[in-house]
């Protein structure tokens, strides 16, 4: 069961988007730069926002973990030929 239902659906880009940049853009700025790579920009930005914000009481970095996985999950998704929903994440398959 999704957490947010997407409205629109991120297709796959040619050429395709690389899992490995999604991860590193992810890593890099807490846990949303790979999804907004990926076509997946507001959650991307919320996923930003939530990192950094919960990071005062320290669980933001859990936030950024999950958006590092994720960003890879759904590159891979892409990369494989399937459309992703625009606030799906990687558990929602």
């Amino acid at each position: 069961m999704p957490l947010i239902q997407s409205k629109t659906q991120v297709q796959p880009a040619t050429p395709p988007k690389d899992p490995v940049i999604a991860l590193i853009l992810s890593l890099i700025l807490a846990g949303g730069a790979g999804q907004i790579y990926l076509g997946q920009t507001t959650k991307g930005i919320v996923l930003i926002v939530l990192s950094l914000l919960l990071s005062c009481i320290g669980i933001g970095v859990i936030v950024w973990i999950v958006g590092i996985i994720d960003a890879y999950q759904i590159a891979t998704m892409l990369k494989n030929g399937q459309s992703v929903g625009e606030w799906q994440f990687f558990w929602e398959k």
